[in-house]
């Protein structure tokens, strides 16, 4: 369950861009928030690689590799997010479909992003989605992922209040969780963990081998 400022959140963009704005004010502000992915794993990928921005929504996490001249693919579930995205960055190639099971070649790309986006699963859904990634990824590509930890003693009341007010029992059920070990157990490889933020969020890097 949410509040009802969630879906709000979502029908009217300045309230969802103030609360972005808001909650990346700790990390440097949105701009860094969105270079978060890029700035892991840039000089382990040759120039031009493919990547793959899962859960795009409407591009502003992929406007970084694509201003650093990467071959962009953009995958969402829903055409109004990526309608929004040919808008606003149309050199991102853009992709239908479900995460937990994407339409896209095995071994395509080398590197994956999920960028604030996966604590939106259920538990289930959350290691089908992890599992794609290692299907997606060539081998010895990475994938990247930034999302939400539990917070230090500064920003937990902070973060409680975040969640109630616009995430659902999933964000909760992730903060519970010990994703670098979930990532292990799938099989990637060479995980990485650094904590921002005040310990509220979380940037993994993980190698397909």
């Amino acid at each position: 369950m949410t509040s009802f400022l969630r879906p709000l959140a979502y029908r009217y963009r300045w309230i969802y861009d103030s609360v972005t704005a808001v909650s990346s004010l700790s990390v440097g502000g949105v701009n860094r928030l969105r270079a978060l992915g890029l700035d892991a794993v840039q000089q382990q990928l040759p120039t031009g690689a493919r990547v793959l921005d899962l859960c795009c929504g409407s591009g502003e996490a992929a406007a970084p590799w694509l201003a650093a001249g990467f071959r962009v693919t953009g995958l969402d579930v829903s055409p109004h997010a990526l309608d929004l995205a040919a808008e606003r960055h149309p050199a991102m190639e853009r992709v239908e479909g479900l995460a937990e099971n994407p339409p896209l070649a095995d071994a395509s790309f080398s590197a994956i992003q999920l960028s604030v986006a996966l604590h939106e699963f259920p538990r289930p859904e959350r290691e089908q989605v992890l599992r794609s990634c290692l299907r997606l990824l060539e081998p010895g590509g990475w994938l990247v992922l930034v999302d939400l930890h539990p917070a230090g003693p500064t920003l937990r009341i902070p973060q409680q209040l975040f969640c109630a007010l616009f995430e659902t029992d999933t964000a909760t059920a992730m903060l519970e969780d010990d994703l670098v070990a979930q990532l292990n157990s799938i099989g990637f490889e060479a995980v990485q963990q650094e904590l921002l933020a005040g310990r509220a969020l979380q940037r993994i890097t993980a190698r397909r081998p």
